[in-house]
C-alpha cells in the first residue's frame, strides 16, 4: 500500500518542526512557502525545557548541541540564560532560555525540501481520494495530508474558513530593533545585564522589554518592545483596524511616550539608549496583539478530510504575553508521532487528534490574554 503524500504549508517554526520530526521517523513531506527565500529573523524567543526537551527527544539531539546552535548568546559560549528577576513570562512552565529564531528556523530546516515562492491560491477538496492545491505560481499538487501552520494570517485557513476573524486585544505594542557597536556593549550595558539576555522595566501600566538577539565580532543585535493597555478610541498609537503594510507607519506619539518612559522608568544606561533621536534610527515595528480560536467542529470537519491547521494558524497567541512558538513546537511533535501511527494506512481522519490537542490550546489562548494583562498591571513593577 503507498505511504501519504504529506503537505505542510508554511516553513516557520510549527511547519519546520513538523517536517523535521517526520524526516527523523523516515517519512518524506514537502513543505510550501510565499516567502521568496528563507526569512532571516534575528530576534529573540523564549523557549521552555518542558517544549525543547520534548523535541529534542523526538529527534535525538542533546540539549547542549542544541543550545550551542540557537541560544542568543551562543557565539559568547552562552546557553540563553534569563534571570529569574527579569522573565516576566507569567509561566508555570518551568525552566526557559533565549533562542535566535533566525537560527532555530535555520537548524530546523536542515535536509527538508521547502518550495520557496509557493503562496496558496485555491484548495479543491471535490475528489473522494487527494486534495488539490492551487498556487499562485501556476504550480498545482495532489496531497493525501495537507497540515496548514502559516501563522496568525493563514492563507490556508483564510480559504477554508473565510468567514474566521482574529481578535485584536486592546494594547498598544511597538517593538525596535539596533545593533551596537560591541565595544560600547560590553562597557555600559552587559555590566547591568549582569549574565542574563533579558532585561525589563515598568513606569505605572507602561512597560519596556529589552533583549539581546545575537552577537558577532564587531556588534551586538538587540531588540525592545514598549507596551502599555489603549487609553480608549482617542489613543493615537492604538490602531487595531490598520492594514498590515502599514505597520512600519510610526506616530511622533510613540518617540514622546518614550522620551517620557526613560526619564520616569529607565536607569542609566538605558535612559540615554531611549533618546528619541537614538531611537528614530531603529527599526520599528507596529505590533497587533491578534487572537483567534477557531470552533473545534469547524476543525474537525477539515481534519476528518485530511487537512489539518494548528499553531498560530488554528489558535493564535497575542506576541506579548503569549507562548505560540512553544505551543506550535509541542503541536509539531504530537502531529508527527500521530501521522508516524497512520503510515500505511487509507486513513486520512484527523479529528481525533484535534480532540486531543484543542483543551491545550483553549486553556493556552486564555492564559496569554491574562499574561498580558498581568505584565500590565501596575501591582508588579518588575515584570
Amino acid at each position: 500500500m503507498a505511504k501519504q503524500t504529506i503537505s505542510i504549508i508554511g516553513a516557520g517554526i510549527g511547519g519546520l518542526t513538523v517536517g523535521r520530526c517526520l524526516k527523523q521517523r523516515g517519512i518524506p513531506a514537502i513543505l510550501y512557502d510565499r516567502s521568496s527565500s528563507a526569512p532571516s529573523y534575528n530576534y529573540g524567543i523564549t523557549l521552555y525545557a518542558s517544549t525543547y526537551i520534548f523535541l529534542l527527544k523526538a529527534l535525538g539531539v542533546t540539549e547542549h548541541v542544541f543550545k550551542s546552535r540557537v541560544a542568543v548568546d551562543a557565539a559568547n559560549g552562552g546557553t540563553g540564560k534569563i534571570s529569574d528577576v527579569s522573565t516576566g513570562a507569567g509561566s508555570n512552565r518551568g525552566d526557559c532560555f533565549r533562542a535566535n529564531r533566525g537560527k532555530l528556523e535555520e537548524w530546523l530546516r536542515e535536509g527538508l525540501d521547502v518550495r520557496w515562492e509557493h503562496a496558496l491560491q485555491q484548495v479543491d477538496q471535490s475528489s473522494d481520494k487527494a486534495t488539490l492545491l492551487y498556487f499562485e505560481n501556476g504550480q498545482t499538487i495532489e496531497s493525501d495530508v495537507i497540515v496548514g501552520v502559516d501563522g496568525v494570517h493563514s492563507s490556508l485557513r483564510k480559504l477554508l474558513l473565510p468567514k474566521s476573524e482574529l481578535d485584536i486585544l486592546p494594547f498598544v505594542v511597538f517593538n525596535g530593533k539596533r545593533r551596537i557597536e560591541r565595544p560600547v556593549y560590553e562597557e555600559k550595558i552587559a555590566p547591568h545585564l549582569k549574565d542574563s539576555n533579558v532585561i525589563n522595566f515598568k513606569d505605572g501600566n507602561s512597560r519596556l522589554h529589552f533583549n539581546i538577539s545575537d552577537y558577532d565580532k564587531g556588534k551586538v543585535s538587540v531588540s525592545w518592545t514598549y507596551s502599555r493597555p489603549s487609553r480608549g478610541d482617542g489613543d493615537a498609537l492604538h490602531k487595531p483596524g490598520r492594514e498590515l503594510s502599514k505597520a512600519t507607519v510610526i506616530p511622533k506619539e510613540l518617540f514622546e511616550e518614550l522620551d517620557q518612559f526613560r526619564h520616569v522608568g529607565l536607569p542609566p544606561p538605558f535612559s540615554d539608549l531611549f533618546r528619541p533621536e537614538t531611537v528614530r534610527n531603529d527599526r520599528i515595528l507596529h505590533w497587533l496583539m491578534r487572537t483567534t480560536h477557531i470552533p473545534k467542529e469547524d476543525l474537525q470537519n477539515f481534519a476528518q478530510k485530511g487537512i489539518v491547521l494548528m499553531g498560530d494558524a488554528a489558535h493564535a497567541h497575542p506576541i506579548v504575553g503569549g507562548n505560540g512558538a512553544n505551543i506550535a513546537i509541542e503541536d509539531a511533535v504530537y502531529l508527527a508521532e500521530h501521522i508516524t501511527a497512520m503510515q500505511n494506512t487509507n486513513d486520512h481522519d484527523f479529528s481525533d487528534w484535534i480532540s486531543q490537542r484543542y483543551p491545550e490550546w483553549t486553556e493556552s489562548i486564555q492564559t496569554a490574554s491574562k499574561n498580558i494583562e498581568r505584565l500590565h498591571s501596575t501591582q508588579a513593577q518588575r515584570l
